[in-house]
């Protein structure tokens, strides 16, 4: 999550990487920007204030933080894309060795992990030492993030009064207090970025003004424009000297992408190792991990050669990818007595708030129906995430109890079940399970103890099975 994966908002450092691995982030980052070049989406108007309901405008996706490279899609060797100067969003010295562009949206949770883990080591290693002139541009993902647009203009607004100084401060502000800011009006959101620059002590004079005008607006859109012509198609991406990076990658990729463009071996990079023997399988552990199992939920022989555990949140966008497009291929490995399939609660609090109640709910159908209700309503909070992930934390329950007619579930006893709250610390038992265990965003997955993170594609699974099936 993490969307991180999304991120457990629990801060993961890195250990150092091998060459080899920051190949990986590299060419992931450029099979993201080769794929979504391919099929960048039309352009769309950004809403405005006559929009009561922040109709989404846009259709990109959040970038995956994890991404598995796949030698075989590699399509073409980019060049370095010319992207148009700033004055205002940018920091460090413009003649620097290295330019870092940053499309984001500041109600990404990707987009707050860079801030929150990359950022302050990006502006004191490089920024603040000359080495790196740092460009921020404008690419708020309408349809998941249908206000995030007025934090963008929010932002430029401040700059009239207090310049470029004031912009960051802004910025910074907006990442911070990113909770804040999750509201479901276009007036609220006013009233809400308002009184938080008057507590920041910026300077709100004439934000009104100018938020309701709109005289922003072209702008923002001028940046999603400009992001989706050079193929960025999710947040965040970065440009490294005009080559791309996507998602939100652990610090020393960064290190390294600068090292490299400082040398003048960037292109070079790109050129040579566009398919690395190690790029295709996310990294694993030299020794496996023991992951208590107990009696949780789960699918296949209990004896099978092959147990997969997975650290997951209902409400989270990449574990539903892997529950629509891998968990279904790896179903055939479960019906022939190969593989026994666990699921964990890992609920991410932080990010989805609403994710919290689903996985209560899938245990009190477990209570009421047993395995096989519980796997029902599993199937069910996945295949119905957008209608109770999108509604507020008032009306959510509802939605979700509204479920249990589905899964044939006693109504009155899984509304009772929900609303006691008696799973509440079972859940989180095992979020914290997950995390001393080495999970940091969902999906994560352990094949027989092993490691995986991200909602990797059935192929790499089958990298890491096969081998497995053949030694029994």
């Amino acid at each position: 999550m993490s969307d991180n994966t999304h991120n457990t908002e629990q801060s993961e450092r890195s250990q150092p990487l091998m060459l080899w691995a920051m190949f990986f982030f590299i060419i992931g980052g450029l099979v993201g920007w080769s794929v979504g070049r391919g099929t960048a989406p039309a352009q769309n108007s950004a809403p405005t204030a006559s929009d009561s309901n922040a109709v989404a405008a846009a259709t990109t996706v959040e970038s995956d933080p994890v991404t598995a490279v796949n030698s075989s899609s590699v399509q073409s060797i980019p060049t370095p894309v010319s992207i148009t100067p700033e004055t205002i969003r940018t920091l460090g010295d413009p003649n620097a060795p290295v330019t870092i562009v940053e499309f984001s949206d500041y109600q990404c949770p990707f987009c707050l992990r860079n801030f929150q883990e990359n950022f302050p080591q990006l502006k004191a290693e490089f920024i603040d030492t000359g080495r790196v002139f740092y460009v921020f541009k404008d690419f708020p993902i309408a349809n998941l993030h249908p206000l995030a647009y007025r934090l963008h203009e929010a932002a430029l607004c401040v700059s009239e009064n207090g310049g470029t100084d004031a912009y960051w401060q802004a910025h910074d502000l907006f990442f911070s207090q990113a909770d804040t800011f999750k509201v479901n009006s276009l007036a609220e959101i006013d009233t809400v970025i308002l009184a938080e620059l008057e507590t920041s002590g910026i300077a709100v004079s004439g934000i009104s003004d100018c938020l309701q005008s709109n005289r922003y607006s072209d702008t923002v859109q001028a940046g999603i424009n400009e992001g989706r012509s050079l193929g960025v198609t999710g947040t965040p991406t970065f440009f490294i000297n005009g080559y791309p990076l996507v998602g939100a990658r652990p610090y020393q990729a960064f290190q390294q992408a600068i090292n490299l463009a400082e040398e003048g071996r960037l292109a070079e990079t790109y050129q040579t190792n566009t398919a690395p023997s190690a790029a295709t399988a996310p990294t694993q552990p030299a020794q496996p991990v023991t992951v208590p199992l107990g009696d949780e939920p789960a699918k296949g022989d209990p004896n099978a050669p092959i147990t997969i555990v997975e650290y997951s949140d209902y409400q989270c966008p990449f574990c539903l990818r892997h529950f629509n497009n891998t968990m279904p291929l790896l179903q055939q490995y479960i019906d022939a007595g190969q593989m026994r399939y666990v699921f964990k609660d890992f609920p991410i609090h932080s990010l989805h708030p609403q994710a919290q109640k689903a996985h209560e709910a899938a245990r009190c159908a477990r209570e009421l129906g047993g395995n096989d209700a519980y796997w029902t309503m599993h199937d069910l909070l996945f295949s119905n995430q957008d209608s109770w992930a999108r509604a507020s934390l008032s009306e959510h329950v509802s939605v979700l109890k509204g479920l249990a007619g589905e899964a044939g579930l006693p109504q009155a006893e899984f509304d009772a079940c929900l609303d006691s709250g008696k799973y509440y610390d079972a859940v989180n038992a095992e979020v914290d399970e997950g995390a001393q265990l080495g999970v940091r965003g969902t999906p994560t997955f352990f094949i027989n103890g092993q490691i995986m993170s991200g909602a990797q594609p059935f192929s790499v699974f089958q990298q890491v099975i096969e081998p497995l099936l053949n030694q029994q």
